[in-house]
C-alpha cells in the first residue's frame, strides 16, 4: 500500500511538473534570439523572454517600468534620467548603467534595426563613424542612474527604450561577442537551461517577474518542425498555435480537447512585395492600381479583415483610409511593355495565402503577364523574402510598438531589416522629420505622406490589416491575456498555467 501511494505520488508530481512546461513549436527557419541582430518574430518571441530593458510593454501594449525603477526628463525634453532596480543577470551579475551604455553603444556599432530608430540620441552618428564612447548620448552617472542625452525631442523615446530590441546585455564592451548558451546571463525572468536536443531551445524561470500570472510557465520549450501545427496540437507535442491559421474544423476539434483562444495579431497586416529586379516599374504600377484590397477582403469574407489602404494598421497614428488614397487609384491601369512572366511566393499551408494567390493571379494574368504560383514551405518564403530574392511574395507584419513610426521606419535605407525594395533619400528625410515633430496633428499627417511616397515606389501592394492566426493554447493553460500586436511582443510569464 505505502508503495502505491509513493508511485502515484511520483506520477502526479511528474504530471505537475509536465503541466508546468510549455511547449511552443516554430517553422524551420533561421533563429537569432539576439535582441540587437533579430530578423523574425519567432526570435523576437525568445528574445523577449531572455532579455529585458529599462521599460517594457505588458501584453496590450501599454509601456510600464522594467529593469528601471523609475525615470525623469529635463524641462527642454533632452535629458532622461533613468534609476536601476537592485537587479541581476540570471549568472548573479549585478545589473548597472555600464551594460546599459555598452547595450545601446552596440546597436549603433553593429547598425542594428533599432539604430534606425533612435539615432535621435546625441552623437549617435559620430559614435558610429568613431567608436569613440565620449561621442554618444548615453551616459553612466552612477552604477545605478542613467543618462539619456537626445538631439531633439521626441516623443516616441519611452516608446524606443520598451522595445525588445533595447533589452539590456550582459556586456561590459560593446565589441565583445553575447553568449547565447546555457552558460550565458539573461536580464530576462527565463534564461536557456538547454541546447542539447537539436531544434529545441528549452528555457526555465529563474526569478519573478511583475507581471507573472498566478501560475507561470516554470519551463518553456521553443522547437522548430515541418510537421504541420495542427498534427502536433493532435499528438500534444505543441502547446500553442497562436500564430497560426487553423481552419474552423480544426478549432472546433480542438476547443472538445479544452484548447482556447486569446485575440492576437489585430494589427498585423497582410500585402504583397514586388520586386523591381525582376519586375520593372511600368508593370508595377499596372499590378498595383489593378489590385483593389476592398474587393479581396469582399472574397475572403472573413469578419477579422479590414481592408488596408496604407501600412500603418488601423486605429494607430497616421492609418490611411480610402479618401486619402483616392489619387493613387485615379491613374490608367494599363499596361503597354513587354510580355513579362513573374512568380509569387505563397504558403499552400494556408488557406488565406491560397486564396490571395489564386486572386492575385486572376486579376493580374493577360496576354502580356503571366503570373506563375509559387508554393513554398513558411520557413523557404521567409528566407527568400527576407533575402530579397523573390520576384513577388505575399507577406505579413505585426508592429513592435504602437506607433505609426513602428512600420514606417522599416522603409528607411541602408538598414538590413528593410526588404520592401524601397531606398529613397526623400523618404528617409521625411522619416526623419517626423521623429522631431511634438505637434501630433502634424506628426500624423507626416505619416500618411510619408507612406503615399512609399506607395509610389509600387513595391509593396496593402491588402488587409486583422490576423490570420488562430490565438490557440492547449488545454495545459487557464488564461492568455489579449496580446493583439502578436505572441512575439507578449511575456509568456503573464500566462497562467492550469494545476493538475
Amino acid at each position: 500500500m505505502l508503495m502505491f501511494l509513493l508511485l502515484a505520488s511520483f506520477a502526479c508530481t511528474k504530471r505537475g511538473k509536465e503541466n508546468m512546461e510549455l511547449r511552443i513549436n516554430m517553422p524551420e527557419v533561421t533563429i537569432n534570439y539576439d535582441p540587437q541582430k533579430m530578423e523574425d518574430m519567432f526570435s523576437m518571441m525568445i528574445a523577449l523572454q531572455l532579455f529585458r530593458g529599462l521599460m517594457r510593454y505588458d501584453a496590450a501594449g501599454g509601456i510600464r517600468l522594467d529593469l528601471a525603477a523609475q525615470w525623469e526628463k529635463s524641462k527642454d525634453n533632452l535629458k532622461y534620467t533613468f534609476k536601476l532596480k537592485d537587479m541581476t543577470f540570471s549568472n548573479g551579475k549585478p545589473i548597472t548603467s555600464r551594460h546599459v551604455q555598452m547595450t545601446f553603444a552596440r546597436m549603433f556599432f553593429l547598425g542594428s534595426s533599432i539604430a534606425a530608430d533612435i539615432d535621435y540620441i546625441a552623437g549617435a552618428k559620430e559614435f558610429r563613424a568613431t567608436q569613440d564612447l565620449s561621442k554618444l548620448g548615453v551616459r553612466p552617472i552612477s552604477e545605478k542612474e542613467i543618462e539619456f542625452t537626445l538631439s531633439h525631442p521626441s516623443a516616441l523615446f519611452l516608446k524606443h527604450v520598451a522595445v525588445a530590441d533595447c533589452s539590456i546585455l550582459p556586456l561590459d564592451d560593446f565589441k565583445a561577442n553575447l553568449d547565447l548558451t546555457e552558460a550565458g546571463a539573461y536580464s530576462g525572468p527565463y534564461k536557456i537551461k538547454s541546447l542539447k536536443v537539436k531544434n529545441e531551445y528549452h528555457l526555465e524561470k529563474w526569478r519573478s517577474d511583475a507581471l507573472d500570472s498566478d501560475n507561470p510557465p516554470k519551463e518553456v520549450i521553443f522547437f522548430r518542425s515541418s510537421i504541420d501545427g495542427v498534427e502536433l496540437a493532435r499528438r500534444k507535442l505543441t502547446d500553442s498555435l497562436d500564430a497560426q491559421p487553423v481552419s474552423k474544423a480544426d478549432t472546433e476539434m480542438l476547443g472538445k480537447s479544452g484548447w482556447i483562444s486569446s485575440p492576437t495579431e489585430l494589427t498585423g497586416e497582410t500585402f504583397v512585395i514586388l520586386n523591381p529586379k525582376y519586375i520593372p516599374s511600368e508593370l508595377r504600377r499596372y499590378l498595383y492600381l489593378k489590385t483593389n484590397p476592398k474587393e479581396l477582403v469582399a472574397t475572403l469574407n472573413e469578419p477579422r479583415f479590414k481592408t488596408a489602404f496604407g501600412l500603418v494598421p488601423i486605429g494607430l497614428s497616421g492609418d490611411l483610409d480610402e479618401s486619402d488614397v483616392a489619387d493613387l487609384y485615379r491613374e490608367k491601369t494599363e499596361y503597354k511593355g513587354k510580355k513579362i512572366s513573374f512568380k509569387i511566393d505563397y504558403d499552400p499551408e494556408s488557406e488565406v495565402n491560397v486564396k490571395i494567390a489564386e486572386w492575385l493571379r486572376k486579376i493580374w494574368s493577360s496576354d502580356k503577364v503571366e503570373v506563375i504560383l509559387n508554393g513554398l514551405s513558411k520557413s523557404e518564403k521567409l528566407d527568400r523574402m527576407f533575402s530579397k530574392k523573390a520576384e513577388a511574395t505575399i507577406g505579413r507584419k505585426g508592429v513592435d510598438y504602437p506607433d505609426g513610426f513602428s512600420v514606417l521606419t522599416y522603409f528607411k535605407g541602408q538598414y538590413a531589416s528593410n526588404y520592401f525594395h524601397v531606398e529613397d533619400k526623400e523618404i528617409d528625410k521625411a522619416i526623419g522629420d517626423s521623429l522631431q515633430m511634438t505637434d501630433s496633428v502634424k506628426q500624423i499627417q507626416a505619416y500618411k505622406d510619408i507612406q503615399k511616397l512609399i506607395l509610389r515606389h509600387y513595391t509593396n501592394i496593402p491588402l488587409f490589416f486583422g490576423s490570420q492566426a488562430s490565438g490557440l493554447w492547449s488545454e495545459k493553460v487557464k488564461r492568455v491575456p489579449s496580446h493583439p500586436m502578436g505572441a512575439h511582443t507578449m511575456p509568456l510569464e503573464v500566462i497562467e498555467m492550469r494545476t493538475q
